[in-house]
């Protein structure tokens, strides 16, 4: 089963990627204003922007049916309340992206409902990778041991990452689908630094919580480091701050080239990639006893013998 979540994953990830292909490519209405259908047809004339949303569509249909097979496998092979719930939330989330993505079908991608689609989408993509970190282990044999202060400040630096994270990618995506993303220069709006216009307003929001984002996410990282939370927090953290830079560079590189579709995608996947790395880290600190951060900095492995 851990392979099965592994490439649901996958394709989860693959799908976000190319449907930020789709609509920087302006392929979104490729399929017309038709849903399910594309064109009228269930197999059209594959070429252009038709060829390529119907792509988007094909990747969403293998998703369906690999996260269809997943959310019932665990439900049966697993008596865990945490399993089911998983489980039943990436069903429900998935149901509610393709009732999402009809809508913007339907009304010719209004930015607000495509924003929304979105972030969903992360929301699944964490269920996703929850099943694969967590879908072999035993709540029996590893059980809570409390919870220490240094572990407690790890938390809540990655809760306000994730936040921060949250944010910059919501912006982003209402900034890309309203077409503002050209407002400002890749230093300044025009020829002042501060913004003019409500165009320039929205894409500076999302260049600040991007911005923050990043520095947040190197602080926590020197944090870690200078407190001893732990080799594997540690280089977590020294990662999601590389790739963090590494994103911004490319949203530099991404203004500076007006668009242009390759680094468009580019800062898309490598902002995936960070959102990975972020929920990954939750789900690291969240795991039941099998790595704590001890009241010295430093990290034990508590088992507790299951009872005979």
């Amino acid at each position: 089963m851990k392979s099965l979540a592994f490439w649901t994953l996958c394709t989860t990830y693959v799908l976000i990627v190319f449907g930020g292909y789709v609509a920087s490519s302006n392929s979104g209405m490729g399929c017309g204003p038709d849903w399910p259908l594309c064109n009228g047809m269930l197999i059209p004339m594959l070429k252009g922007a038709t060829l390529i949303e119907y792509a988007h569509r094909l990747i969403g249909a293998l998703l369906v049916l690999l996260t269809g097979v997943l959310c019932l496998r665990l439900w049966r092979s697993s008596r865990s309340g945490t399993d089911r719930f998983i489980s039943a939330a990436a069903a429900v989330l998935l149901a509610l992206q393709i009732m999402l993505g009809a809508l913007v079908v339907w009304f010719d991608l209004p930015p607000i409902i495509v924003t929304i689609h979105f972030f969903i989408a992360f929301l699944f993509l964490g269920c996703l990778l929850w099943i694969w970190r967590n879908v072999h282990r035993s709540p029996q044999m590893h059980q809570p041991v409390g919870q220490t202060t240094i572990e407690a400040e790890a938390k809540r630096h990655i809760h306000v990452l994730l936040f921060l994270l949250a944010a910059a990618l919501l912006l982003g995506t209402y900034v890309k689908h309203q077409h503002y993303g050209l407002a400002c220069g890749w230093l300044i709006c025009g020829e002042q630094a501060w913004p003019s216009s409500e165009a320039q307003m929205w894409q500076t929001a999302h260049r600040t919580a991007a911005a923050t984002t990043v520095l947040y996410t190197i602080w926590t990282a020197f944090v870690a480091h200078r407190r001893r939370w732990g080799r594997p927090l540690e280089r977590r953290l020294l990662l999601a701050a590389t790739v963090g830079l590494l994103q911004a560079v490319i949203g530099i590189v991404t203004v500076a080239t007006e668009i242009h579709l390759s680094w468009a995608v580019i800062h898309l996947a490598v902002g995936t990639w960070l959102a990975l790395l972020l929920v990954e880290l939750k789900i690291y600190l969240h795991r039941p006893g099998v790595t704590r951060l001890s009241a010295r900095g430093r990290m034990r492995k508590y088992t507790q013998t299951p009872a005979r």
